[in-house]
């Protein structure tokens, strides 16, 4: 029975985590600055990048989603990162 759920379980997973990014994204934007280190965003993008083809190819959908927002909000803060380091 359990069995029958456990999906809904990684989407919820999913959804609580792009929730936490949001604000953080949404900070990123409006100061138009990120405090993180390059190097970390630089390897935790590509690392989320590498993750969206690896869950596109298991066809993953929960992790499909959730490297996919990962990526698309790592990328924003790289973006913010390299663009405050000139």
């Amino acid at each position: 029975m359990v069995s029958e759920y456990i999906g809904y379980f990684g989407i919820l997973g999913v959804v609580l985590i792009v929730l936490g990014w949001i604000p953080e994204t949404i900070e990123i934007i409006r100061k138009k600055k990120n405090n993180l280190n390059l190097k970390f965003n630089i390897l935790y993008t590509l690392g989320s990048l590498f993750l969206v083809i690896y869950s596109i190819y298991i066809n993953d959908l929960v992790f499909i989603l959730l490297n996919g927002f990962a990526f698309l909000m790592s990328s924003v803060g790289l973006f913010y990162t390299i663009r405050g380091a000139n």
